[in-house]
């Protein structure tokens, strides 16, 4: 299974991806969203995990090209405000939200209920303190 995170905090998205990689997940993440954008055209990708507040496009816009231009990839916002309009807008375009700060095992439930399957949780760390203002693009 392969996953592109797109968050512009580095420290985050590397944390996700370890925590996906430690779960068989094949995971590439940027901090840049037209980056992100850039990369979902040039592999295919199961899920897509998707920053909402981000410089230069906004998760949700993100979130709806993806849904456009790949119908099979499965999306998840992820956001630190998950105040009541965000939440209206994800349900309308139909894609789950996650609030920061989450566990590793809420991250692992999100996207098993995504795919539809289940995935086996290693454990259930906390991801909220873990933070970083870096805007790199990086792949792992």
């Amino acid at each position: 299974m392969r996953v592109l995170i797109v968050d512009d905090d580095e420290t985050f998205c590397q944390l996700l991806a370890e925590v996906l990689q430690d779960n068989g997940m094949q995971v590439v993440w940027t901090t840049d969203g037209l980056a992100g954008y850039e990369m979902s055209s040039q592999q295919v990708y199961d899920v897509f995990i998707v920053d909402v507040r981000m410089p230069l496009i906004l998760g949700t816009e993100l979130a709806e090209a993806l849904k456009k231009d790949h119908p099979r990839g499965k999306i998840i916002l992820v956001s630190a405000f998950p105040d009541p309009n965000l939440l209206r807008l994800a349900k309308r375009i139909d894609v789950p939200l996650l609030s920061k700060p989450f566990s590793t095992t809420h991250l692992l439930e999100a996207v098993a209920r995504a795919l539809g399957g289940s995935i086996k949780p290693t454990g259930s760390n906390s991801l909220d303190k873990h933070g970083s203002n870096a805007s790199r693009c990086k792949e792992v």
